[in-house]
């Protein structure tokens, strides 16, 4: 399944499977269900970051996460 299919139009809000996956970085899970295609668009959007060996939520995605919640 492509992301843009798990996606909502409006880019403020975040689709389930966009949240479950920002919280799964977040909490650092050992078991990050979807492929990387899901960090490139959760990147693409300013909620996610590299620094090369890990990925790591952002400011705005941690804010994102505390609005949802």
């Amino acid at each position: 399944m492509h992301v843009q299919h798990l996606q909502i139009a409006h880019p403020s809000v975040l689709s389930d499977p966009e949240w479950i996956a920002l919280e799964s970085i977040e909490e650092k899970t050992q078991h990050f269900i979807f492929d990387d295609t899901m960090l490139l668009a959760l990147r693409d959007r300013g909620l996610v970051e590299t620094d090369g060996a890990a990925w790591h939520v952002t400011q705005s995605g941690q804010q994102r996460l505390s609005e949802r919640s």
